[in-house]
């Protein structure tokens, strides 16, 4: 006999089912409380149009630093400092709201995931300083596969309400 059917006959497999909901809700609104606090509130704080040229450059000096990115911080991003210093941190709030609330996670987990690579190239990828990046691309792929949005999210709520939103 499989250990799944032995799960099955001792009522195990109903027992590990019934938390995975709180744990997803766990890892969704932790995760949106982390980033909120130690992404987000300390981008608001630490960058300003003066001082992001700043930062942007020293990605720009990293070794190992990809040709096509450096050429983008330099002609994009430094000329565009005020910009980024606004939309960065803003776009980092609005998602980790969304990831509390689970409100369209669907849509936005794909966007947070594209500013995690440009954060990894801005690093480079074998630098320990993109770990914490490599890890949010992981966790944010997991709550994506799972829609974890749906689990006593406004995602869940909505699709309940409008079933034509079956993408939620």
């Amino acid at each position: 006999m499989s250990a799944t059917a032995v799960a099955r006959q001792s009522g195990q497999a109903g027992a590990t089912s019934a938390w995975l909901p709180y744990a997803v809700v766990f890892m969704r609104v932790a995760f949106g409380l982390w980033l909120l606090w130690h992404e987000a509130i300390d981008k608001w704080v630490a960058w300003t149009p003066k001082t992001l040229p700043g930062i942007f450059t020293s990605f720009t000096k990293v070794p190992g630093a990809y040709p096509f990115y450096v050429a983008f911080l330099k002609n994009v991003a430094i000329p565009n400092a005020g910009f980024f210093a606004v939309l960065v941190p803003t776009w980092e709030t609005v998602f980790a709201i969304c990831l509390i609330l689970g409100l369209g996670l669907r849509v936005l987990i794909p966007l947070q995931i594209f500013a995690n690579i440009n954060y990894i190239l801005a690093k480079t990828y074998p630098s320990g300083g993109a770990n914490i990046d490599r890890l949010t691309i992981i966790i944010l792929v997991t709550m994506f596969l799972l829609s974890a949005g749906r689990y006593y999210g406004l995602d869940g709520w909505l699709r309940q309400r409008f079933p034509r939103l079956r993408w939620l």
